[in-house]
Parts: structure tokens; C-alpha cells; sequence
């Protein structure tokens, strides 16, 4: 059978199609990945490996319970996180997120006993939780019926590239320090400033206006 119009538009006419806050809104997932795993990597060893040179030598009970706040924080923070950036405006949802990471990897960088590395940690998790409903409620905004599921596919790739790249780049700052590894992922996360000054503010589409406790 015989397809017209808009369906049998090729796979380069629907990437020719997105906007420039797409691509950028990509490059700050990517960069958002590739720094989180950068840390995420190699954190189990600079907890716990007993034999490690200017690590922390926690116990892996003391190891099991970081990761634990970490993923409570991390998956609970979307379901209140999600609305205030649909409310109070996606850029500043994500400048929120960058500041806190930045602060979660230099508290890592710079803490050494058990509790104030566990809040870091938890920092970076609250900041992490908070980036996303800012990222993709942006993203769903600059896309449509015709090129959503191209859109999504490179979104998704782009968040896989950063994964792939983190484990390397994790390897090359534990050869300078420790410490370095957290520093360069702040510095990297930080880059997502800029990238914020070369689109637009998308409009969320809820109404600040109203009240939020009704």
C-alpha cells in the first residue's frame, strides 16, 4: 500500500524538524549522565575497598546504607519535584538542580567522615531527582505527534552516550585524585549553565497563578 503525507516523512526530515532547545536540552542530559556516572562508577571502591589509597574504608554496611538514602532520595523527590517545575518554570527548576549537584560532588570531594558524605550524597541524589522532571517536561514542549518517537530515541541516546563516556572519564580523574574525580564532575555538571543561556525559557503550560494547596 501506497503512504502519503506527513507518515512517510524520513528519518532526516524529522531530525531537520527539532528546534534548537531540543538539541541543547540533549547536550545537558548528556552531560548531566556523563558526570553522575563518572562518580557513580567508581563511588563503591572510594567507600569501602579496604585496600584503597586515600579512600574513605567505610564498612559495606556502611556502604549499603549511603546507597540506600540514595536511592530513597532519588526515586521519591520526582513525585512532588515534577510539579513545581511545571509551576515555577522548567530553567529555573534546572538551575536549582545544577547548583545542588555541584554542591553533592564537592561535599563528596571535600568530606571524609560517614554522615556529612552520606548528606552529599544525598544532595547530589535531590539534585539528580530534581533534573529530570526539568529536562523532559522542556523536551516534551519542543516535540509533536510527527517526530516524538524520533525525539525520544535520540534523547535516549544521548543519555546512553553519556553513560558510556562516564566510566572512562571516571578512570582518568582517579589518576590525578580522588578529590579530582568529584571536582570534575561538578565542573562538568556546571557547564549546563551556558548551555541554558542558548535557548529560550519553554513555557510549562500550568498556571503559576494559581494557588497550590487547593
Amino acid at each position: 500500500m501506497e503512504r502519503t503525507g506527513s507518515d512517510d516523512r524520513g528519518f532526516f526530515t524529522q531530525i531537520s524538524s527539532f528546534q534548537r532547545a531540543f538539541w541543547m536540552l540533549n547536550i545537558m542530559e548528556m552531560l548531566e549522565r556523563l558526570a553522575y556516572y563518572g562518580v557513580r562508577v567508581v563511588i563503591p571502591i572510594y567507600i569501602a575497598q579496604a585496600d584503597e589509597i586515600n579512600g574513605l574504608h567505610f564498612s559495606q554496611i556502611d556502604k549499603g546504607i549511603i546507597f540506600m538514602w540514595w536511592a530513597i532520595v532519588q526515586s521519591l523527590t520526582p513525585l512532588f519535584s515534577g510539579g513545581f517545575a511545571d509551576r515555577y518554570g522548567y530553567k529555573k527548576t534546572i538551575s536549582v538542580s545544577i547548583v545542588l549537584k555541584m554542591i553533592g560532588y564537592l561535599l563528596m570531594a571535600t568530606q571524609r567522615e560517614f554522615y556529612p558524605f552520606l548528606f552529599g550524597c544525598c544532595v547530589l541524589a535531590f539534585g539528580t531527582a530534581i533534573f529530570k522532571p526539568g529536562i523532559q517536561g522542556s523536551l516534551v514542549q519542543t516535540l509533536n505527534k510527527k517526530n516524538s518517537g524520533v525525539g525520544w530515541g535520540m534523547f535516549y541516546m544521548l543519555v546512553n552516550i553519556g553513560g558510556f563516556l562516564g566510566p572512562p572519564l571516571a578512570h582518568f580523574l582517579y589518576g590525578v585524585s580522588w578529590p579530582a574525580v568529584f571536582y570534575g564532575c561538578a565542573i562538568i555538571v556546571s557547564l549546563n549553565f551556558l548551555t541554558m543561556l542558548t535557548y529560550k525559557e519553554i513555557h510549562p503550560g500550568a498556571n503559576s497563578a494559581a494557588g497550590r494547596w487547593r
